[in-house]
């Protein structure tokens, strides 16, 4: 019997006053959708650090994980069969601004209760922060 691997990613969830950070992705799944920002959990660290740093390498923005939000895992959530620990992230520097870097070819700050259609199930996971924050 053989069993497949489902990697896991982290996706930060920022907040900036009252709005919410995406980028538009620049490559395949979802290539052209805004999303969160995040990626792989690499072998050598924990989710949480993962998402502070992947959201400072795509939005360049350095952020502290302050509430884990969720662990998403539905089959057809991503082609490349992951599951995602999601955390509300809080920006360290009140007066940073995002800007896209890795893996995005705009940035913006959406009202998080109206945001454009998200790739992945990132709709549910900004829902489900929304919860989190605003506890």
């Amino acid at each position: 019997m053989s069993h497949d691997v489902r990697a896991l990613t982290a996706d930060g969830v920022v907040f900036v006053d009252d709005a919410v950070v995406l980028l538009e992705r620049d490559h395949p799944p979802y290539e052209g959708s805004w999303v969160l920002p995040g990626g792989f959990v690499e072998p050598d660290e924990r989710a949480a650090t993962a998402a502070a740093r992947e959201v400072e390498e795509e939005i360049g923005m350095t952020v502290e994980p302050t509430a884990f939000v969720g662990l998403f895992d539905a089959p057809d959530r991503d082609p490349r069969h992951t599951a995602s620990a999601a955390y509300v992230c809080e920006p360290v520097d009140a007066d940073a601004t995002p800007e896209a870097r890795a893996e995005a070819t705009q940035v913006g700050t959406f009202d998080p209760e109206n945001p454009p259609e998200l790739g992945f199930d990132h709709a549910e996971i900004l829902g489900a922060a929304l919860d989190v924050h605003e506890n």
